[in-house]
């Protein structure tokens, strides 16, 4: 709530989202939400649901982090009365569909393959099983996110020392070195493709 500047906001929104799928697990599965273990107990509160969804709320940054990568704008945001900002629906939209499509990511679980919200789903489940005395050991198992990216720190930095000469020495066209070294300068991401990649290597 009132974030006051575009980052926090989408932190916020990706926050909010993670949150409510925390809780229709945990409402499934019949757990109780006031009752938690790292958040402090209170009236109107539901500290289950914040304590689970610490599990996960990488996935979320994630998200957040990818979006911003993707060239956002100020004009995709929305500045209150109060200097407070908010996302505009086409972000909001943009921002749960990254999400989505991570938490639809597959990764090995007890042997198989299973959606990181399933997963998510099977850890819950498996503190239930604990509290209910069916299991006598509480392990979540939480994979690391896969991060899909071919512009590491290593490329950027080779790209951005190519002068010249060692452009022309590696046949790389100006106009298109000129533009990534200006999207590195930018912090932006920058897509390579193989064949440049091996030229740079």
């Amino acid at each position: 709530m009132n974030a006051s500047d575009p980052i926090n906001a989408l932190l916020n929104y990706g926050y909010a989202i993670l949150e409510s799928m925390v809780r229709k697990d945990i409402n499934t599965i019949g757990l109780d939400v006031s009752i938690g273990y790292l958040h402090e107990i209170a009236p109107s509160k539901h500290p289950l649901v914040y304590d689970l969804q610490e599990l996960f709320r990488y996935v979320v940054d994630y998200s957040v982090i990818e979006l911003l990568e993707s060239g956002l704008k100020k004009s995709d945001f929305i500045t209150t009365e109060n200097y407070h900002i908010i996302l505009k629906p086409d972000t909001a939209k943009l921002l749960i569909e990254k999400i989505k499509n991570n938490f639809n990511q597959r990764y090995e679980f007890k042997n198989k393959q299973h959606t990181l919200e399933n997963i998510m789903f099977e850890n819950i489940r498996e503190l239930s099983r604990y509290i209910m005395g069916n299991s006598k050991h509480l392990e979540f198992a939480i994979p690391d996110i896969e991060i899909k990216r071919n512009d590491n720190s290593q490329i950027r930095d080779k790209i951005m020392s190519i002068d010249p000469e060692k452009r022309k020495e590696l046949k790389i066209n100006k106009s298109t070195l000129w533009y990534q070294q200006k999207k590195i300068k930018e912090g932006k991401t920058i897509k390579i493709y193989n064949k440049t990649k091996g030229k740079i290597k």
